[in-house]
């Protein structure tokens, strides 16, 4: 459901019902996340020899996930770049069967998922050729992406942390109202799902609004980029 901030009414973002109402929707059998069980089949990034002035890369990236028998699982990934063009975009085959698709929120369909052969340990090889351990990785409740990606990697900026809720952990502030607030953009208003080059792109503008507010408050001598922004 919508969150209830700042006097607005919560409401659930399928149907606008109020809480406490009937269900909308009816399914044959309940879902689970189901991707903490183990870290089987997790890839790490791995610390490259730069040289001193060498570009480790900016990237901001966006998962979409399906419910299969196992959980939640990655049907598709985009990858921008830090100008913004995508640099890889791809559905994802699920290691298992799919129970829901999850369209009203990914904007994949069972179409676009019978048209793909590509897998898990596909994707993950192309992300290991553009990401090291460097890399600074950019995106919104990242753990999210990366635990569907099964990536360690740890040089992050999670907007759901640069950008924290009003009331404080654990609750968080939607991608959407962050690019509402801060960008004067609307995203993720289509009744097809979720654009998800849209959303990494919306990760990457706010990362850089926050680096642009921080360049105004500090001495000119510090220059400020998202790398002071990463964690660790």
């Amino acid at each position: 459901s919508s969150q209830v901030t700042r006097g607005r009414l919560s409401r659930f973002t399928c149907c606008a019902a109020a809480p406490g109402s009937v269900g909308c929707q009816v399914a044959k059998q309940h879902v689970r996340d189901g991707r903490k069980e183990s870290l089987h089949g997790f890839v790490e990034t791995f610390k490259k020899e730069l040289s001193r002035d060498a570009y480790p890369g900016i990237y901001a990236l966006d998962c979409e996930m399906c419910y299969t028998t196992h959980g939640l699982e990655l049907t598709r990934v985009t990858v921008v770049d830090a100008d913004m063009r995508v640099v890889y975009d791809t559905f994802v085959k699920p290691d298992n069967e799919i129970v829901d698709y999850n369209t009203r929120f990914s904007g994949v369909t069972e179409a676009d998922v019978a048209k793909t052969s590509i897998t898990l340990p596909q994707v993950q090889a192309i992300l290991l050729s553009f990401f090291s351990a460097q890399t600074i990785l950019i995106g919104h409740s990242l753990e999210s992406d990366l635990l569907a990606l099964k990536l360690i990697h740890s040089t992050v900026v999670d907007t759901a942390v640069l950008f924290p809720h009003y009331l404080g952990f654990p609750y968080k502030r939607s991608l959407r109202n962050l690019a509402a607030d801060y960008l004067a953009q609307i995203i993720q208003d289509s009744q097809d799902g979720h654009n998800s080059s849209e959303d990494a792109n919306a990760c990457l503008q706010l990362v850089m609004w926050k680096v642009r507010q921080r360049a105004q408050i500090q001495p000119r001598h510090r220059s400020a980029s998202p790398a002071a922004l990463a964690c660790p």
